[in-house]
């Protein structure tokens, strides 16, 4: 029974995040959703910035780790 109940969660959580984000979009008439795509977005603004405060917060957490043992 409790293999069961945790197949029915499973199986909610998917279907939930499936649902949660599909977009209804906007039906043209012609049996397309429309509207085009969106414009890109710039991931990779930051990225340096990122990737250096986690190295940092990495290495922070090594030596904290490493001064308590």
């Amino acid at each position: 029974m409790k293999h069961l109940s945790k197949i029915y969660l499973l199986a909610f959580l998917v279907f939930a995040d499936i649902t949660a984000f599909a977009g209804p979009g906007d039906d043209t008439g012609g049996g397309e959703l429309g509207g085009g795509d969106p414009p890109a977005t710039p991931i990779n603004t930051y990225l340096i910035v990122m990737i250096v405060l986690g190295l940092l917060m990495g290495f922070y957490s090594f030596k904290k780790t490493q001064k308590s043992n």
